[in-house]
């Protein structure tokens, strides 16, 4: 119960994060997540917490290196190969060997060992850090694929060098031969691992996928066991489980690739979920950051202040030493012939070294080595006892570990936005919306041209509508605007015209159309803003309600038996009853059929209304649609038809609407009017509108066709 209680406490903390952002949005996200964390870690829940590391491996950062390897894949590994392997294992173990060198010469207390399983723990970076601390910047592109590869490998190399600098605090020796024999069985085997787990792993959901009847209900949850299943399997043979994670997550990339335009359910519900989890476990990682700082803490407050500010200035001297360290390896000469065939990715990463913006790239990288949740996880990983002892300055090295990762946040914070220039959109959200909101009346006016019966028109559109990107209050007191009242007016004013025309005083009584017109009359005095108040209305019912109950009690008419004989024996005694019953239920038809052709010709004269606010351009339409609702109502009233239910409309409708939808955004790639970003934004919104909806139809369909059935 306790871990559901956790689980909900860090769902919470992240839903109060993103509600807090929207008003503080200068600050990095990161920051509010650390700061949430603080104020939950004073929950009791949290308190005294201490970060699990097995726990935060297996159950965080084993599905978030999973994800971050469904996104490479094995063509780009190969052509990145020589920069993965200089940044994340080249790099890393000579930053860990000089930091650990360095640390021990002014740490004189310190074995080297000891100083080595410090540099190991700050070794890792995190790139994740780094696009939340960026956001609105615009990184140039090689130095973030740099980063991003940086990152989804250099945690297995700091985890190796920590495992071999644990090695000889335990055994007191240490052997070059057996160091460089354990890191590529550590290193290599989890890759091996993970492919040919990966591999099995997708035949599986392959052959699942052939033979299922219902997929998404097995492959899925297949998907979400694997990084666990895997990290476990290649931790318990020894090897490194997050290189596993990382190549079977290769390897369903490789899959996806290849069954591209096959099970697109599956593959589009999992990408789904799995983008879900990865937004949610991103912001867990800052927030469990934030809930450990209490307990480091309060570990610096038993040091004192004299070695407090001892180690907060090793932690700067360790991290200035890793920055010059990485500006100058981003900075290497690419164009020696030796280096020249390594140099490819490189280059690629950071621009030839003639390049102007060279220097920049690389300072642009060196900054950019974010430390983060991994490194603190490493940190709490030291054992409290090694070779029968108390494990040497355990609390010193997660204090230091937790000022470094500070200290890498705040600095990126602070100097890559001053750095870096702002990200220039190709559009803005609301050209986004005006250009959505013209395609889904282009579409809808297109899609209704082919549409008479109105029902199914107003299920219709409706349903198209709902694409927008607003909520539409369907009660028109609430959209009074002078645009809305203007053009309920005018439409109002055509009615009157339209049922005093030629053509419908020659088809219907002098008597019908007056009343009809006296009606809509009514209406349009009243106005949306004017309505009967709760009380008058309850007033008025309770009275009606009265005088019928006391005729019916008086003429002994209660049941509906009752009623039926009293009406027949009416009409067959009372002949000037039966006459204005006969009148009445003829003058009840003949206003239903005018009603019906007033719907009829009102529909066509909002489709040109819209018709001539498309071609002249204008962004605002949706009040045509409120009105369109409006005069609704009014049909429905006349007809005493007050059920809100929509008609059934078959899926071709909804198909051809969304070509329009497409052609509408073809059209405008085509003409200069929409750019490519958005048409991709725009397609995508169109293509899990076009599911969704055809989901739903095939559903009622098959309601439909149950109910039938029984």
């Amino acid at each position: 119960m306790t871990t559901l209680y956790t689980l909900a406490l860090l769902l919470i903390g992240v839903i109060a994060t993103n509600i807090i952002k929207e008003f503080i949005p200068k600050i990095p996200e990161a920051f509010i997540l650390i700061a949430v964390g603080v104020v939950m870690s004073f929950t009791s829940i949290f308190k005294n917490f201490e970060l699990e590391p097995e726990f935060f491996m297996l159950m965080i950062i084993a599905p978030i290196m999973f994800i971050d390897g469904q996104k490479q894949s094995f063509a780009k590994i190969k052509q990145r190969f020589e920069g993965i392997w200089l940044l994340s294992v080249v790099l890393a173990v000579m930053t860990t060997l000089i930091v650990g060198i360095i640390t021990n010469h002014i740490e004189v207390t310190w074995t080297l060992p000891l100083a080595i399983t410090l540099a190991a723990i700050i070794t890792p970076t995190d790139a994740v850090a780094v696009k939340s601390l960026t956001a609105g910047t615009d990184m140039p592109e090689g130095v973030g694929e740099a980063l991003e590869l940086e990152s989804l490998f250099n945690d297995a190399t700091g985890l190796v060098m920590l495992d071999l600098a644990l090695s000889v605090l335990s055994q007191g020796t240490f052997s070059v031969v057996h160091g460089l024999e354990h890191f590529f069985f550590v290193a290599i085997g989890g890759v091996l691992v993970g492919t040919v787990l990966g591999f099995l792993i997708v035949t599986l959901r392959v052959n699942l996928q052939q033979r299922a009847s219902n997929p998404e209900t097995t492959i899925i949850p297949i998907s979400l066991l694997t990084p666990f299943a895997v990290y476990l399997l290649a931790e318990h043979v020894g090897t490194s489980g997050i290189l596993a994670v990382v190549a079977t997550g290769m390897v369903h990339n490789w899959e996806s690739s290849r069954l591209r335009l096959t099970s697109t359910t599956v593959q589009l519900t999992s990408r789904t979920i799995w983008q879900t989890i990865a937004d949610v476990l991103n912001d867990i990682v800052f927030l469990i950051l934030g809930i450990s700082l209490p307990s480091v803490w309060l570990s610096i407050t038993k040091l004192g202040v004299s070695a407090t500010l001892q180690l907060t200035a090793l932690s700067v001297l360790i991290y200035v030493i890793m920055l010059i360290l990485r500006y100058f390896w981003a900075l290497r000469d690419n164009n020696n012939k030796q280096n020249r065939r390594k140099s490819n990715s490189f280059t690629l990463f950071f621009g030839d070294r003639n390049n102007k913006q060279h220097k920049f790239y690389a300072r642009i990288f060196a900054i950019s080595g974010v430390h983060g949740t991994v490194t603190l996880a490493m940190a709490f990983s030291l054992p409290y006892k090694i070779a029968g002892h108390a494990f040497p300055y355990r609390e010193t090295l997660i204090i230091v570990a937790t000022l470094v990762i500070l200290i890498s946040m705040l600095v990126s914070a602070i100097v890559l936005p001053l750095q870096l220039p702002a990200k220039i959109e190709s559009y803005t959200v609301t050209d986004l919306n005006q250009t959505r909101d013209k395609m889904i009346d282009y579409a809808s006016l297109k899609i209704l041209d082919h549409v008479s019966e109105h029902n199914i028109r107003e299920t219709l559109s409706t349903q198209l509508q709902s694409q927008k990107n607003k909520l539409f209050m369907m009660d028109d007191r609430k959209n009074a605007s002078p645009q809305f009242l203007e053009l309920l007016a005018d439409t109002q004013d055509f009615a009157l015209a339209y049922i005093h025309s030629d053509s419908i005083t020659q088809t219907y009584s002098p008597n019908v159309i007056g009343i009809y017109a006296k009606v809509l009359q009514r209406t349009r005095n009243n106005g949306p803003k004017q309505t009967m108040s709760f009380k008058h209305q309850l007033k008025r019912t309770l009275r009606r309600y009265a005088r019928e109950t006391t005729w019916h009690i008086a003429n002994g008419v209660i049941t509906r038996a009752q009623r039926e004989r009293f009406r027949k024996n009416k009409l067959a005694t009372d002949s000037t009853f039966a006459a204005n019953i006969k009148k009445w239920t003829d003058t009840r038809d003949e206003l239903i059929a005018l009603n019906n052709d007033l719907t009829h010709a009102t529909d066509i004269y909002l489709d040109d209304k819209l018709r001539e606010r498309l071609d002249a351009k204008h962004n605002d339409n949706d009040h045509i649609y409120f009105v369109r609702e409006a005069m609704n109502r009014f049909f429905n009233r006349v007809k005493r038809d007050y059920k809100d239910e929509s008609a059934p409309v078959s899926s071709a409708l909804y198909i051809q609407a969304f070509q329009y939808e497409y052609d509408f955004v073809q059209q405008g790639v085509s003409g200069g009017s929409i750019v490519q970003t958005m048409a991709s934004t725009l397609f995508k919104e169109i293509n899990q509108a076009q599911m969704l909806q055809l989901d739903q139809t095939e559903q009622f369909d098959t309601d439909d066709y149950t109910e039938s059935k029984i």
